[in-house]
């Protein structure tokens, strides 16, 4: 008989509830336990390194990172290597991190997804989404909470909401990739932001901002049946340090 194959999140499960713990408050403890430790190095082509050793491991994450939410991703992302199957040493690229991209490597989107569940617990997270909806505010204080970034934050709320939510990255006002809600099922494609749209208004800012509001359907989303006068809403924020912006698109439950 065949063994059962487990998810990456049941695996950030399992580790948590090992350790007793409904949430990560402290990384170290979770470290310690695995015996993995944590150097920073200037290190130049990659984010994060993981070297196995003796059973024991090092985790290297570059020194210039400067937000606590995307180290600690990092870090998560290369526990998550350490702890999957068939996972060994690797360097890891920054647009591997955090990204959702279509060809990323299968063991790249495992220790994402991973390191989304180690960070951001659905069972803490989803009660939060329920009652607010998938929307920058709530990502905001989510990431602020949860010491994560922004973009993992909102991955996690449009994975697990059950509205028809979008999440879209783009960074110099190209679209580098989406991710979707299960019941979010319009064509979205890869291209140049649309002049309509409020993130294309973002894509130059040199602070962070955010703007919300409808747009056409039509300035993200290729679908017949959508009318040309059909409205979408969005939310964008602008994230000048990596010349991006993030964008969360919901769709009304009446179209």
């Amino acid at each position: 008989m065949a063994s059962k194959i487990y998810e990456p999140e049941e695996y950030a499960r399992e580790l948590l509830s090992s350790l007793s713990l409904s949430r990560i408050q402290n990384l170290d403890e979770i470290l310690c336990a695995l015996k993995l430790k944590v150097v920073e190095r200037n290190l130049n082509s990659v984010d994060g390194i993981l070297v196995r050793k003796s059973g024991k491991g090092i985790i290297a994450i570059k020194q210039s990172i400067k937000e606590i939410g995307r180290k600690n991703f990092t870090i998560c992302h290369e526990i998550g290597h350490y702890i999957l199957p068939g996972h060994g040493t690797v360097a890891c690229k920054s647009d591997e991190i955090e990204s959702w991209k279509s060809n990323l490597l299968s063991h790249e989107v495992e220790a994402n997804k991973f390191a989304s569940e180690l960070l951001l617990p659905t069972s803490a997270i989803f009660p939060l989404v329920e009652r607010n909806g998938a929307n920058i505010s709530l990502i905001k204080e989510i990431a602020n909470d949860f010491q994560t970034s922004l973009t993992a934050a909102a991955f996690k709320c449009i994975a697990i909401t059950e509205e028809r939510c979008a999440l879209i990255w783009s960074i110099d006002g190209q679209i580098k990739w989406f991710t979707k809600s299960e019941s979010f099922r319009c064509y979205l494609p890869m291209q140049r932001l649309d002049s309509d749209s409020l993130a294309c208004q973002l894509s130059r800012a040199i602070v962070s901002q955010v703007l919300e509001g409808e747009v056409y359907a039509d300035a993200w989303i290729e679908d017949d049946s959508l009318s040309s006068n059909d409205k979408v809403w969005e939310e964008s924020i602008s994230l000048p340090a990596y010349n991006g912006v993030l964008t969360i698109l919901t769709l009304e439950s009446r179209q």
